[in-house]
């Protein structure tokens, strides 16, 4: 028997949802979200080889952008999973 130990239910987003950081750069595909965080899944895997991808621990400012209903919604993350092309990331607040 497993264990649920989730706060927040995972939603799997179907739609185009995409997160870019502070500079503008389109970090991927955001593929699911929940009440504490969202995991992203970047747009080519080179993109986290580079020096500047975030490493667990970072915190940064993301803006998602939904291009059907041309809304967007801006918030501080910190980065609390890494593998391959995956980007876990944790909703937190504004210092």
């Amino acid at each position: 028997m497993s264990i649920n130990r989730r706060q927040y239910d995972r939603l799997q987003l179907s739609e185009a949802a995409y997160a870019v950081d502070e500079s503008g750069r389109q970090l991927g595909k955001v593929s699911q979200a929940s009440g504490g965080g969202m995991l992203i899944i970047a747009r080519d895997a080179s993109y986290l080889a580079e020096a500047e991808a975030p490493e667990v621990g970072t915190r940064f400012t993301v803006t998602i952008m939904e291009p059907y209903t041309q809304t967007s919604n801006t918030v501080d993350v910190i980065v609390r999973y890494k593998d391959g092309a995956r980007v876990g990331v944790e909703f937190v607040g504004a210092e």
